[in-house]
């Protein structure tokens, strides 16, 4: 039973919830640095990309945990579609551009859509590989079994 309790605290202790307006403060200061970055040096990169950039190395170096932008992130992501509207407004806009070449239009969209299929599949093919910028503990299915059990190499 003690066992049981000192569990319970444990885990207790390890997931801290962050209030909203902290979580809100955290992504405002990377977009923040990514605006003043964008200004201050001459990379083609919108500010938006560079804050992706900054918040995942923050998050991989544990600058920044997980928890602290989890809640907020997840409200973001349930509503992209809600956030690409203006983006779609300005499509809208921009038919007469996009109408004077069509097939030029349609053969960019398959394109980068069968590049994007052919690094993304390279990318996991190298990743299921275990080369070694690969993480050292890779799932797989078990021979036999729908299962998915864990490799450790």
């Amino acid at each position: 039973m003690e066992k049981v309790k000192s569990n319970a605290e444990n885990v207790g202790k390890a997931s801290k919830t962050y209030s909203f307006l902290h979580q809100v403060l955290v992504i405002g200061v990377i977009l923040l640095i990514s605006k003043i970055i964008e200004s201050f040096i001459p990379i083609p990169m919108p500010a938006s990309v560079i804050g992706l950039v900054l918040m995942f190395i923050a998050l991989s170096t544990g600058i920044i945990k997980l928890g602290e932008v989890e809640g907020v992130g997840s409200a973001l992501t349930n509503n992209i579609g809600f956030l690409f509207v203006p983006a779609g407004v300005s499509v809208i806009n921009s038919l007469g551009i996009l109408s004077k070449s069509p097939i030029l239009i349609i053969s960019l969209i398959i394109i980068s859509t069968i590049l994007l299929l052919l690094c993304t599949g390279f990318v996991s093919q190298m990743l299921v590989k275990g080369l070694p910028f690969a993480h050292k503990s890779h799932k797989h299915i078990a021979k036999g079994h729908n299962k998915v059990a864990e490799e450790h190499v």
